[in-house]
């Protein structure tokens, strides 16, 4: 064999764990929403997503040393300082009141249109608009929402909180996908562990006014062990291994194979809602759910989902799709 066989061939066996080191990342990612929500009845929401985060950059900061300073410092701050609060304060406060609100296999769902925002909003901020296909994937995810929210015998306010959460967290998907778009051109030029820290930086320290209220407001944390074992799940494994395996796989796998793998992430978080909260999966949410995995199918993993001009380069869908998160 020779050494550019050899080669090839140790690209290939690269690219495939990379796919299935994503695979259970994606899973880590799911799991998240159901092991939180408990979580939620011992830690205000502001308070956790603070906390996680805090968490999170005590081991992000030293592997990132200088970096993400001189990134806050630099011509791309305001840049860095949006995606923070977009990506991080904006998305986490909205998912942590939206999983008191509403179950978390809804979270788990609508946390995977976010390619649906990135398209969408692709349209005003880059110019690239939706195809028919686009179009159809969008219509049929938004279907595929409502059957999700379909009342099922839920009463009153129980049924108007879960329509409020699952808004919510619509919003903070948007969040996430203004994040992804700030960030296309910024991880071109920066390293993306510097860059991914230094708006932690910033979404941490916008956190605290909220955080702050809840303790002006004698709402405060009890470190029980389920409390304790959630920020600690999310904190390390969601957000530290998460970033640092999906910055691996990134330098190995194409950004659409690692896309393909955030199915992996609704699967693993509904699974556990039905297992372990007992939340109920009937018939109109199986039926949304499909649709919606169908939609967002139609605009990730099938090329052409955007439309743009002759000579345009490809839409940031097909070359870069979007990482979903936790």
């Amino acid at each position: 064999m020779t050494s550019a066989s050899l080669t090839r061939h140790e690209a290939a066996r690269q690219s495939h764990l990379a796919v299935l080191a994503m695979a259970g990342i994606n899973m880590i990612w799911g799991a998240a929403f159901p092991l939180t929500k408990p979580a939620l009845e011992h830690i205000p929401p502001f308070t956790f997503a603070l906390l996680r985060f805090a968490l999170a950059l005590a081991v992000l900061l030293p592997l990132a040393r200088r970096a993400p300073w001189r990134l806050l410092r630099g011509p791309d701050a305001g840049r860095v300082i949006a995606m923070g609060l977009s990506g991080f304060c904006f998305v986490q406060l909205s998912q942590t009141i939206a999983l008191q609100l509403s179950p978390a296999a809804d979270i788990a769902m609508i946390a995977t249109t976010t390619p649906l925002w990135v398209a969408l909003l692709a349209w005003p901020w880059l110019g690239e608009r939706l195809s028919w296909r686009g179009g159809l994937g969008f219509v049929l995810a938004i279907g595929g929402l409502l059957l999700i929210l379909w009342p099922q015998g839920a009463a009153g306010s129980s049924f108007a909180n879960r329509v409020i959460g699952d808004a919510i967290f619509v919003a903070g998907s948007l969040g996430w996908a203004v994040y992804n778009l700030l960030g296309r051109d910024l991880m071109r030029r920066h390293a993306p562990l510097p860059a991914t820290t230094a708006a932690g930086v910033v979404g941490t320290l916008a956190m605290l006014p909220f955080a702050a209220y809840e303790w002006a407001n004698r709402q405060l944390p009890s470190f029980t062990p389920i409390g304790v074992a959630a920020l600690g799940y999310t904190g390390l494994l969601v957000t530290v291994l998460g970033f640092l395996v999906l910055f691996w796989a990134l330098g190995r796998a194409g950004a659409a194979q690692v896309a393909a793998m955030m199915y992996f992430q609704p699967l693993a978080g509904v699974l556990l809602a039905w297992l372990f909260l007992r939340e109920p999966l009937g018939g109109a949410f199986l039926a949304g759910a499909a649709l919606m995995l169908t939609g967002v199918s139609l605009v990730v993993l099938w090329p052409g989902g955007m439309r743009r001009t002759e000579n345009q380069e490809p839409s940031t869908i097909e070359r870069e799709p979007p990482v979903l998160g936790s």
